[in-house]
């Protein structure tokens, strides 16, 4: 049964006098394409200890298509109206919390009202916004447009949360030096990977799902989009180096990107001589993942800068190689269980990705110690020291 009113939808509560009510916003988790901090939300709200606590959770959520969390005890999904992002979480958001009495807001993607009158507890994957000049970039006019919103807000609203959540060490430091965030008011709560990575696809179901995306076993994977961090230039330049090294070298598969897309960058480096060695996709459904990276020989993520970098770990985990970039978030989250590479310098990308094609005892080394490190990361754990937050700001209020 739903309410229904001119604000939102709510799947009927079954909530009990004098408990903790917590909304937690999670805009995006409802569309079908999932990405980074969508799938961190996604990962926390379905790990809840529903009735084990005496808190009721209320998930805000913008209306779409893919129904991935539903109302059940002590957790209610509330469909707000669609709306362009700044009126939903500045006017939708706050009128919603007020109207089912929230006693702490929890916003899980870098912005929150700023008018809200409800404690907030902000999740602050990164800081990336402020690293470079959001009107000259090269990224999308959406990408643009989303770090020019972050700029002007997520400085003032950290300085209101009672308590910021970030995703590495790193990054706290640079919430610290940038912001001005006091230390004692961030808490670095890794992100973790889910345990179907670890599951080994049997060979026949791996044949038949590579079979399905055009596939063959033993590519080079690549997670690209339109942004400059993403290094996907010098991806490229990394990958023509590799085939003039050996010609035989397996294929480029770059998620996140078009046929479009690829043509064009390629034309402005001088490199169209090598598309026929390349697929793109520009998503992969969730459930696919793991699939996808068992069938890669090997990871590529030579960022310039991330919050966290979740592919390492769930490659990791996967039995799959990684290389990454020695600068940002990479190292602390890789370990010595990954090939660290300047991302600057497609050389070392390309000499990496030789080096494990060549060498099985380095490839071997590389796939025990990456799936040892990634069980390190843990969504139970995460989500368990998210809801000691809860805990401990329900003490203060």
């Amino acid at each position: 049964m739903l309410l229904t009113t001119t604000l939102l939808q709510s799947e009927k509560p079954s909530l009990l006098k004098g408990r903790l009510q917590i909304a937690i916003e999670a805009h995006r988790i409802f569309r079908p394409h999932k990405h980074g901090m969508d799938v961190v939300a996604h990962e926390l709200l379905k790990r809840l200890p529903l009735g084990e606590d005496n808190i009721d959770y209320h998930v805000m959520v913008k209306q779409d298509t893919d129904r991935c969390i539903s109302t059940t005890q002590n957790r209610v999904v509330h469909m707000l109206k669609k709306a362009p992002y700044f009126i939903w979480e500045q006017f939708l958001l706050p009128k919603a919390c007020k109207k089912i009495k929230a006693d702490i807001l929890h916003c899980t993607a870098n912005t929150a009202p700023l008018n809200s009158t409800v404690p907030l507890i902000l999740t602050l994957h990164d800081v990336i916004f402020l690293e470079q000049n959001n009107l000259l970039t090269k990224s999308s006019w959406y990408q643009r447009l989303g770090n020019m919103y972050r700029k002007a807000l997520v400085g003032r609203i950290a300085k209101k949360a009672v308590k910021v959540i970030t995703v590495s060490d790193f990054q706290k430091k640079l919430i610290i030096e940038k912001l001005g965030i006091a230390e004692d008011k961030i808490e670095v709560i890794h992100n973790g990977v889910d345990n179907r990575f670890f599951d080994k696809v049997n060979d026949g179901d791996l044949q038949a799902k590579l079979q399905a995306y055009g596939l063959k076993r033993g590519y080079i994977f690549f997670m690209s989009n339109s942004a400059p961090r993403k290094n996907t230039i010098g991806v490229l330049k990394a990958y023509a180096k590799l085939l003039i090294l050996n010609s035989f070298s397996p294929r480029l598969l770059m998620k996140g990107i078009s046929e479009a897309e690829l043509t064009k960058l390629l034309k402005q480096e001088n490199l169209l001589w090598m598309k026929g060695y390349i697929d793109t996709m520009k998503y992969i459904p969730q459930n696919d993942l793991p699939a996808i990276y068992q069938g890669a020989s090997m990871l590529w993520f030579p960022s310039f800068s991330e919050g966290f970098g979740l592919p390492i770990i769930e490659a990791m985990a996967s039995g799959t190689p990684v290389v990454t970039s020695n600068v940002s978030c990479m190292p602390e989250i890789a370990g010595d269980a990954a090939l660290l590479v300047n991302p600057n310098k497609p050389n070392e990308i390309a000499t990496a990705a030789y080096q494990i094609l060549n060498l099985p005892l380095l490839k071997y080394s590389l796939i025990q110690a990456g799936q040892k490190r990634a069980a390190s990361f843990s969504w139970d754990a995460a989500t368990k020291k998210t809801v000691a937050i809860y805990h401990e700001i329900e003490k203060a209020i």
